[in-house]
C-alpha cells in the first residue's frame, strides 16, 4: 500500500496486482465516521492531502467539522465535555467498526498496521475529549468513534456508551457536514483534528487516491 520509491505515500484503492493481491488500503466498501492517525495519543502529522489519480464520480466524501459542532454547544456542555477524557485504543471490541475490513481474520492491508498506545509506546491512555488546535486555537470534540473504549469525567469512570450515544447526536449534523466528489487530479488537505469524515461505497474497482500526511511547520499562511 506504499509505492517503493515514495514509501510516504498510501494507496486508497481496491485495484488489485497480477497476483491478485491488494495494492492499497481500504477495498471498495461504505467506511463509516473515522480520522486518519486518531489511534494514537501523541501525534504532529495531523493534515492529511487525498490525490486524485483515478475518480469514481459515485463515490461521496462527507466530512464532519469538529470545531463548528463545539463552537454551537451550550456552555454548561461545553464545560462537561472539558472535564471528560476519553481512552482510545484499536480494539476489536469497540462500540463502532469502520468497515468489514475490521474483522479481525480480514487479510487486508490495514488491519496489518500496529495501533494504540503499546504500539506507539506512548506513556497514556487516555486524550481530552475536547482539545485545542496547536495552530489556531479552537476547540474541538475529540470524537474518535472507532477506538472510544472508555471515559472518565474528573478522573472517575463514566459511561462510555451513553457518552457515544450522545456526542453522536449532537456532531453528526448536516450543517457541520460538506460532501465532496472525487475528480482526477483533484488534491484535497484536511485537517484531522477539526474534522472526522466517511466515505460512501466504491463502484468503480479502479478508483485510486494518494494520500500521506504532514504537520504545520513549514507551511506559510
Amino acid at each position: 500500500m506504499n509505492p517503493k520509491d515514495n514509501p510516504e505515500i498510501s494507496i486508497v484503492s481496491d485495484q488489485k496486482d497480477e497476483n491478485g493481491k491488494a495494492i492499497g488500503m481500504f477495498g471498495d466498501t461504505e467506511l463509516q465516521w473515522h480520522a486518519n492517525g486518531s489511534a494514537r495519543h501523541l501525534f504532529d502529522e495531523i493534515c492529511v492531502s487525498l490525490y486524485c489519480v483515478v475518480e469514481c464520480v459515485d463515490t461521496v466524501l462527507s466530512i464532519c467539522n469538529q470545531c463548528d459542532a463545539f463552537a454551537e454547544l451550550s456552555n454548561l456542555d461545553k464545560e462537561r465535555y472539558r472535564s471528560i477524557d476519553i481512552q482510545l485504543d484499536h480494539k476489536k471490541d469497540a462500540i463502532y467498526k469502520i468497515s468489514e475490513h475490521d474483522l479481525p481474520d480480514n487479510p487486508a492491508p490495514e488491519n496489518e498496521m500496529g495501533t494504540g498506545a503499546d504500539f506507539y509506546k506512548e506513556d497514556v491512555d487516555r486524550r481530552p475529549l475536547v482539545g485545542k488546535h496547536p495552530i489556531d486555537n479552537r476547540e474541538y470534540l475529540y470524537f474518535m468513534v472507532p477506538f472510544i473504549v472508555g471515559a472518565f469525567q474528573n478522573g472517575e469512570r463514566i459511561n462510555h456508551e451513553a457518552l457515544y450515544d450522545e456526542l453522536w447526536e449532537k456532531l453528526f449534523r448536516s450543517k457541520y457536514m460538506v460532501h465532496h466528489v472525487f475528480r482526477k487530479g483533484d488534491l484535497l488537505f484536511m485537517d484531522q483534528l477539526h474534522t472526522i469524515h466517511r466515505r460512501s461505497p466504491i463502484y468503480n474497482k479502479e478508483r485510486m487516491l494518494w494520500r500521506t500526511a504532514f504537520d504545520y511547520s513549514n507551511i506559510e499562511f
